[in-house]
């Protein structure tokens, strides 16, 4: 599958896993930090995946002007919406905590792109 496919997916599995009503959500607790965990491996895959939209080559791609497009819009920014709709939910609401520990997702799935920036076995 494409990356755009997989990436389609993940943003589609945190949409639901973010803005599903609290009610509607099993009670499983092994750790008390678990709920930061899965908020930000969510949006370390979803960064990861976003960041090579469109990028083909791999040549000094921290400075390809795209890369920073698709960190603000395929990133950054449905971090940021998914956890300020989350208030709109029944028995949800928006965390300061949660959008930090998305944000840093979002900064280490760039990174983890900038160091290995193709999975073409996988992705493409």
């Amino acid at each position: 599958m494409r990356r755009g496919v997989w990436f389609g997916l993940w943003l589609s599995t945190c949409s639901v896993a973010m803005l599903t009503p609290g009610s509607s959500l099993p009670d499983v607790s092994l750790i008390s930090f678990q709920d930061k965990i899965i908020h930000f491996i969510l949006f370390f895959v979803l960064s990861y995946l976003g960041m090579g939209m469109g990028i083909k080559e791999k040549v000094e791609i921290w400075r390809k002007k795209l890369l920073w497009i698709n960190f603000f819009l395929l990133a950054l920014l449905p971090s940021i919406v998914l956890e300020t709709t989350q208030h709109l939910i029944p028995n949800r609401s928006f965390d300061l905590n949660d959008l930090a520990i998305n944000l840093l997702g979002v900064i280490f799935g760039l990174f983890g792109y900038l160091y290995h920036p193709s999975c073409k076995f996988i992705l493409d």
